[in-house]
């Protein structure tokens, strides 16, 4: 174990993180809970796309 985070684990972190935002935004000003998650899962979406279309995981061995 290396101690860095790997790319999937950035990938889950910032999907996360995204959600975190939008519910403290949703909390701290007057935007409903519903349209702050909302604009939250955009960023969370942007997160998933990347990992699957743009750098996707692949077997052990190297090949998909």
């Amino acid at each position: 174990m290396t101690g860095s985070p790997s790319m999937p684990d950035l990938v889950l972190a910032s999907i996360a993180l995204s959600m975190l935002l939008a519910s403290l935004g949703a909390i701290v000003t007057s935007i409903s809970f519903v349209t702050a998650l909302s604009a939250g899962s955009l960023p969370a979406t942007g997160s998933i796309g990347y990992a699957l279309f743009y750098n996707p995981p692949v077997a052990s061995g190297g090949r998909a």
